[in-house]
C-alpha cells in the first residue's frame, strides 16, 4: 500500500501585477453583459517549494471583443516538501490541491478585480462563479 503525502501547503505572497482600463468614448450601462476571456497560468520552483498561480483576466462586453479591462496577479503557495510530488521529472500533484488553489486564485483575482474597478464603467464587471476544476496544470 502506497504510502500517502504531506500535502501542507499555505498561501504566501500575493502579488498584484497589472491592471489596465481603457478610455471609452461611450456610456456603459447598468445592465451590460460581460465576458471574460480567464487564463491561469501555473509556475512551479522545486528547489523553493513553491508554486505560483497567475490569473490573467481580460475584459469585453457581448456587443465588442474590444478589451475594456485587463487584470492580472501572482499568488505565491508554498509546499513543505514539492519534490515529494516529482514524477519522472514532473510535478504531479494530487486534483484536491490543484482545486484549492485554483479556487483561491479565481476568488482573489474576483476581490482585486473588484476593488480595482470600483468608480469604473468596469464596476459592474463581476466575475462569474468559475469551477475550479476546469484550470489544471498543463502536462
Amino acid at each position: 500500500m502506497e504510502q500517502e503525502k504531506n500535502s501542507s501547503f499555505r498561501l504566501k505572497n500575493i502579488e498584484f501585477s497589472e491592471s489596465s482600463i481603457v478610455g471609452i468614448d461611450y456610456t456603459i450601462s447598468t445592465d451590460t453583459i460581460f465576458k471574460f476571456n480567464i487564463n491561469i497560468e501555473h509556475l512551479v520552483n522545486i528547489d523553493e517549494n513553491w508554486i505560483a498561480i497567475k490569473p490573467n483576466i481580460e475584459i469585453f462586453t457581448e456587443e465588442s471583443d474590444v478589451i475594456l479591462g485587463k487584470l492580472s496577479s501572482s499568488l505565491i503557495f508554498e509546499f513543505e516538501n514539492l519534490a515529494s510530488y516529482v514524477v519522472e521529472k514532473e510535478v504531479k500533484l494530487p486534483s484536491d490541491i490543484i482545486i484549492a488553489m485554483n479556487s483561491i486564485s479565481i476568488s482573489t483575482i474576483r476581490g482585486i478585480m473588484f476593488s480595482t474597478f470600483k468608480g469604473t464603467y468596469l464596476h459592474n464587471a463581476f466575475l462569474p462563479v468559475i469551477d475550479p476544476k476546469a484550470f489544471n496544470i498543463e502536462k
